[in-house]
């Protein structure tokens, strides 16, 4: 009788007993799986490693692309030009006027990427230029196109002009409400920028 009741609760603790011991081998594993991994203290990846610089001014060159919070920048050219071309689309529909005499025109080709998950409002009237001494606003009849805002991998290319001194180098200034700092661009060397 002894040995039925022996055998009885033998069956019955040996389900219980595999159940205990994958709940400890389970539990060893999860431990170990928390506490390996990177002994610096951890690490997370996140999207904000394509992002550039947070804010501050930044300076850079023409072709070279500047990086700021999660947009991208890009001058392709800037010059003086005795005849600038016309966008396809204008900020103004109005007679474009002919430049006074000792005046001149330049002309910039700038793409905008955002790079970011935030839509970026891009308006041409955010740029300006750097003639001299003085600092030039665009010219509405000569540049495009109407501001719009980019949603994430979307990109905007700006045809630029001003109208100023002629005989100058240019640089173009950058100042979007959604960064916190300028950005300036020279046509300078290719393959540096910098940030201050």
């Amino acid at each position: 009788m002894m040995n039925a009741y022996r055998r009885k609760h033998s069956e019955a603790l040996g389900p219980l007993l595999a159940l205990v011991v994958v709940s400890v081998a389970m539990s060893t594993f999860w431990l170990v799986g928390c506490t390996s991994g990177d002994k610096t203290g951890g690490s997370t990846t996140s999207s904000s490693e394509t992002q550039g610089a947070q804010s501050g001014d930044v300076t850079g060159d023409v072709g070279t692309s500047i990086a700021v919070a999660d947009v991208r920048i890009t001058v392709k050219s800037l010059e003086a030009t005795f005849q600038p071309a016309q966008p396809a689309q204008r900020l103004s529909e109005g007679t474009p006027s002919a430049p006074a005499a000792g005046e001149s025109f330049y002309q910039a080709y700038v793409r905008v990427e955002n790079l970011g998950v935030a839509p970026v409002r891009v308006d041409p009237r955010d740029f300006a230029c750097l003639v001299g001494n003085a600092i030039v606003a665009i010219e509405p009849t000569r540049s495009g196109p109407l501001p719009r805002s980019l949603l994430k991998n979307t990109s905007l290319d700006l045809i630029l002009t001003f109208k100023a001194d002629a005989g100058f180098v240019p640089e173009l200034i950058y100042s979007p409400p959604w960064y916190d700092g300028t950005i300036t661009v020279s046509p300078g060397q290719e393959g540096s920028s910098t940030t201050s």
